[in-house]
């Protein structure tokens, strides 16, 4: 009795001494920096924190709930999650295409020759089952796996991309919205202080203690405090919007925002502290990167795919059942059917087909590569560029700080001259006036401040690392 193990096995081993055609994978050569900006090393500590809860050293529990809506709900990210399911799926059939495929093949046939013959119509029965396999033996299939394989982990690395950008985009765009929020209640206090004092105006023209001038510059800079706050509402209103689109649940932005709690950005603790590493392994933390160089894998073994195709195909054919006239007849000894087919197909004349094909993969490899080379390239600008703009918002932030205690000493000694009569109201409300840009001038650089902070972590990569999918096909 023919032995198809014996044969599945020759089979396998056939195909898998196969060589494979085409360069294999070197990571291009990189003229990376030794050291991070001065400044930047000095933030980072032993500590390795998980990627994912970068955003929670913040310390807000109403912005954490949103991330975790955002990773959860946000359009973009379903869509590159689908589109990791699909090359898994482009995998699998890959994979699959180096494995024999068996099929049953069951035919029945009744004749009858007509009045011509005087015999009985007769019977053709038959069950097979097929086993077809091709040889690899130039690694055509071995190199279109691998292929599939790293624009699966691209796909991963590129879902991991989205998601950083849009957890940093709920965080910057939740600073925004607190910082107007902060704003709108620093013009609100200022428009009941400032009532106040068109109040206290006219209470003193009543007394002849002041003039109508006075009265009237009052109330203009009540006016002028009114103007600013529609402006405000109408910028919280449209980042509540955004917050809504980014997040993906209406419910959950407008639920979040409504219980904000207290205002203060400026009081608030930035984050200090970044993931270890070096200048080096920002290759292997941002996922943009990852997925480039991925990309680039996959142009890779294209070209090997590609120019296998110049070689012979071998492809084996084994049959093996049993065929009868009669059905009891079936499974017997002398019904046995057995047959092994061999072809090989070579490549003779395409007019140019398959070597437009190598030329095509290879100058795909070369714009992977470039891109490749311009993702590291811009990954390390981004830092540099983040971490400057960390700095000098820190410095401006300080510089606020101390220009807001300042007008607030201008106010009080405005005041007392303005009460003692050494001075003009005009004086007073001219403090009064710087004091109120200068809160306002405070809050944008707190705010500032909290948005590099997050831009910086978003260009080190977030301190991302791969789940066991990712490490699990990247060992493989």
């Amino acid at each position: 009795m023919f032995d198809f193990k014996k044969l599945a096995g020759c089979l396998l081993v056939l195909g898998l001494v196969g060589c494979a055609a085409g360069p294999d994978y070197q990571r291009p050569e990189l003229a990376l920096p030794e050291q991070w900006p001065e400044g930047v090393s000095a933030a980072m500590n032993d500590r390795d924190e998980d990627a994912v809860t970068w955003w929670q050293r913040y310390d807000d529990p109403v912005l954490n709930r949103l991330v975790r809506r955002a990773v959860e709900l946000n359009l973009d990210v379903g869509l590159a999650a689908a589109r990791v399911a699909e090359s898994r799926a482009m995998l699998g059939f890959r994979s699959a295409e180096r494995y024999p495929t068996l099929d049953a093949d069951v035919y029945a046939e009744r004749e009858d020759e007509g009045a011509q013959s005087a015999s009985d119509p007769t019977n053709a029965l038959e069950i097979r089952g097929i086993l077809n396999y091709e040889l690899d033996l130039w690694g055509r299939l071995a190199r279109e796996t691998e292929s599939a394989r790293a624009s699966l982990l691209a796909s991963a690395f590129t879902r991991d991309a989205v998601e950083l950008a849009v957890v940093t985009d709920v965080v910057t765009t939740y600073f925004d919205y607190r910082a107007a929020r902060d704003q709108i209640e620093t013009i609100e206090d200022t428009i009941v202080s400032r009532e106040e004092a068109v109040r206290f105006q006219e209470s003193r023209q009543r007394r002849g203690a002041s003039t109508e001038l006075d009265l009237r510059q009052a109330e203009a800079e009540l006016e002028t405090s009114r103007a600013e706050l529609p402006g405000l509402n109408a910028e919280a209103a449209r980042l509540t919007r955004a917050l809504a689109i980014l997040v993906g649940d209406d419910e959950s932005v407008l639920g979040g925002l409504q219980n904000l709690g207290g205002y203060g950005l400026p009081s608030w603790q930035t984050v200090a502290d970044l993931p270890e590493s070096m200048p080096s392994s920002l290759i292997e933390r941002r996922p943009d990167i990852r997925a480039a160089e991925a990309i680039l894998i996959a142009a890779n073994a294209d070209i090997g795919a590609a120019r296998a195709n110049w070689f012979p195909r071998v492809n084996l054919m084994a049959a093996f059942g049993t065929g009868a006239v009669n059905p009891g007849d079936l499974f017997t000894g002398p019904a046995t059917l057995w047959e092994l087919v061999g072809t090989a197909t070579a490549p003779i004349l395409d007019f140019g087909r398959r070597s437009a094909q190598v030329d095509t993969a290879e100058a795909r490899r070369e714009i992977a590569e470039l891109e490749y080379r311009a993702t590291v390239r811009a990954a390390f600008q981004e830092v540099g560029d983040a971490w400057t703009l960390l700095t000098t918002a820190a410095e401006r932030l300080d510089a606020r700080e101390r220009e807001v205690a300042s007008r607030l000493e201008v106010v009080s000694l405005a005041e007392r001259r303005y009460e003692a009569g050494y001075s003009s109201y005009l004086e007073l409300l001219d403090a009064r006036r710087a004091l109120f840009q200068g809160q306002l001038s405070q809050t944008e650089a707190a705010r500032d401040r909290l948005l590099a902070v997050a831009n910086l972590y978003k260009a080190l990569g977030g301190g991302w690392q791969s789940d066991e999918e990712q490490q699990a096909l990247a060992a493989d």
